[in-house]
């Protein structure tokens, strides 16, 4: 890690005379701050919490115009999956045919840098906090700092290595220490999660109680939230079904009819849970979400810049009931009026028209979801209740399901696929479900240069790490590499 590199840390732009709520619309910058600096006042580990939150939705000029920091990656995560077509040879290219994971490429450099610099800048606030006597604001910048870090080691081990379950003493990602002064091998994908669910579970305990300024801070429902899905990866069905059920409690949904005019552009939608405010100062312009999602803009994914729609997978398409209104978010194949080709994502839409759109990093609607699934899997009967809540307000034509065992979670998983299409879970689905990839069996829509097929646990379901890792860490080698 080279003595704090690890691989390229921020600089937190924190203004301490300030605390007050719309820091959070401070833009980062490049280096991170020392735990010192972070305890050299009463206001500046929140302020330097809030330049996290800032930098996670920024750009960190590492990942060219993918490189706009959660959402991006989550974008990504799509991208290299089954049910996300990108139309034609454009931005995101080298992710849809799986250059981007090779070790010198900057996508991998992006997706590893963009966590390891989260980790680093948590670290330095955990360790600004004193262990025992904290005030309760204390405890809530500590809850969301384990937190973020959590939810970074999470996303750092599903890419670098096999899913949990069957791979626990496979390589994992490095764990550095807090004060990043070593360098550090990989540990293996248990040590990791050993790292993620204490801390996790020490940030629900924390944070109970918080009410937070907005949805871009996490609460204790968006810590429950994060650890439902890593108790969902990990193969504990119970804890899952828990704090998903918890998680989601104070939500709503939204009407199902929303479902495809909404936009996804607006965190004040009742089912957000955690997001970011977009607006004319934070917008990070053509290298955002909604310039490579938004089909009606001039961005990458729009009429301009060579029409790089984003489509949903016919196959995925046609499973989707005529009844369901959430199908109205993509074009029909039989349509005659839209200025969009056949499978076009309609799904999202800015209205700012300035690629200002808000970023939705969590719904509620997942997290029934996830409940859903792990009670299946613990042959709960009460898996139908909480899928038909969720299905019956999108589509009013559907039945209770009758589904037990594999075939219930094979439903739920169908469900996954059609309401949570470009929210960033298709491709950390297959690797937690050891799906193959198919982009080729008949009846499919993705291009030529995106016919990619992977095998259960093939080789390109890791991404390599990057050579600037390889190259500053001296306790990680060649040899140590993902092929």
């Amino acid at each position: 890690m080279k003595k704090i590199k690890f691989l390229y840390i921020i600089i937190l732009s924190i203004f301490i005379v300030s605390c007050s709520d719309d820091f959070i619309d401070t833009a980062p910058g490049g280096a991170s701050l020392s735990s010192e600096q972070v305890a050299s006042s009463p206001s500046a580990a929140k302020a330097a919490l809030f330049g996290i939150y800032a930098s996670l939705r920024s750009r960190a000029n590492i990942g060219g115009e993918v490189d706009y920091g959660q959402k991006g990656y989550m974008a990504m995560m799509d991208l290299l999956g089954q049910d996300v077509v990108l139309n034609n040879f454009n931005w995101y290219i080298f992710i849809y045919n799986y250059n981007g994971r090779q070790q010198t490429s900057s996508r991998t450099n992006n997706i590893w840098t963009t966590y390891y610099r989260a980790i680093a800048d948590a670290n330095s606030i955990i360790l600004s906090l004193p262990e025992t006597g904290r005030s309760a604001e204390q405890d809530a910048i500590l809850g969301q700092a384990l937190a973020i870090k959590s939810l970074s080691f999470f996303n750092l081990v599903r890419v670098y290595a096999h899913t949990y379950i069957g791979h626990e003493n496979d390589p994992g990602v490095p764990i550095p220490d807090r004060t990043l002064l070593d360098a550090r091998p990989r540990g293996t994908v248990q040590d990791v999660y050993d790292q993620i669910i204490p801390d996790l579970e020490q940030a629900v305990t924390l944070l109970d109680g918080y009410a937070r300024s907005s949805k871009q801070e996490i609460d204790k429902s968006v810590a429950q939230a994060i650890l439902a899905n890593v108790y969902l990866e990990t193969g504990n069905w119970q804890g899952a079904a828990d704090n998903a059920a918890a998680a989601r409690s104070s939500y709503s949904l939204m009407p199902g009819a929303d479902y495809a005019t909404d936009g996804f552009d607006n965190i004040s939608n009742v089912e957000w849970m955690w997001g970011a405010d977009i607006d004319a100062q934070t917008t990070t312009t053509f290298a955002s979400f909604f310039s490579h999602f938004d089909s009606s803009l001039g961005g990458y994914g729009g009429i301009g810049f060579g029409a790089g729609y984003k489509m949903i997978e016919a196959r995925l398409y046609d499973m989707i009931p005529d009844t369901d209104l959430r199908k109205a978010a993509w074009v029909s194949p039989t349509s005659t009026t839209s200025p969009y080709p056949a499978y076009t994502n309609t799904k999202f839409m800015d209205a700012s028209g300035s690629f200002a759109g808000d970023y939705s990093y969590l719904r509620a609607s997942e997290m029934y979801l996830v409940e859903a699934e792990a009670k299946a899997r613990l042959g709960d009967a009460t898996a139908t209740d909480v899928l038909f809540d969720l299905v019956s307000n999108r589509d009013p034509g559907y039945v209770r399901s009758t589904n037990t065992g594999d075939a219930l979670v094979e439903e739920i998983y169908l469900q996954r696929r059609i309401e949570l299409w470009g929210e960033g879970v298709a491709w950390l689905d297959l690797k937690r479900l050891k799906k193959p990839l198919d982009r080729t069996g008949a009846g499919t829509n993705h291009r030529s240069f995106g016919a990619v097929d992977i095998p259960v646990e093939g080789d390109f379901f890791r991404f390599q790490i990057p050579q600037d890792e390889l190259n500053s860490n001296s306790m990680i080698n060649d040899s140590d590499q993902n092929p």
